[in-house]
């Protein structure tokens, strides 16, 4: 697993994850799972922007663009 994080600025920062396992097969099988995100309320870690591609439990890439505090 690669994984790789920056702060943009005061508010925003990405993270990257790179080929990471989901599960074990025994506990089943993503065959294949695109997520492609784009949420503007702000609650919890958002507004954010996601894209996720997985196939046979392995995340090839996941790549998340989100807001560093929590909404009070």
């Amino acid at each position: 697993m690669l994984s790789f994080f920056y702060k943009i600025n005061k508010n925003y920062g990405w993270e990257l994850t790179l080929f990471f396992w989901l599960r074990e097969l025994e506990d089943g099988l993503t065959f294949f799972e695109f997520i492609l995100d784009w949420n503007r309320f702000k609650i919890d870690h958002i507004p954010s922007f996601e894209l996720s591609l997985t196939i046979c439990n392995l995340t090839i890439i996941d790549f998340v663009i989100y807001y560093l505090h929590h909404k009070d």
